[in-house]
């Protein structure tokens, strides 16, 4: 899993063939909230970052490519870490 930051000042998270694009705000709520445990950071993009069924059915997909929610979110903490969204 990796984090970009697109030309637009978005950033999207990449997992193989998932690419879920967020906006900056979106993405600083998750980078100020690292580290957190992985379940709560699910629950954080799940129930509240991602306000759209579609945003919510990438992200399951990307979770699901990564190996499910355990290995995915230690992943994204790892991505998100080396990524400053300023």
């Amino acid at each position: 899993m990796k984090i970009e930051r697109t030309a637009q000042g978005q950033f999207a998270i990449v997992q193989g063939s998932q690419r879920l694009v967020l906006e900056r705000t979106q993405y600083e709520d998750i980078f100020y909230a690292v580290p957190l445990e992985n379940a709560s950071l699910y629950r954080l993009l799940n129930d509240t970052i991602l306000g759209t069924d579609a945003l919510r059915t990438v992200f399951r997909s990307i979770v699901a490519e990564a190996g499910g929610s355990e290995k995915a979110m230690a992943a994204l903490q790892e991505a998100v870490k080396g990524v400053d969204p300023a």
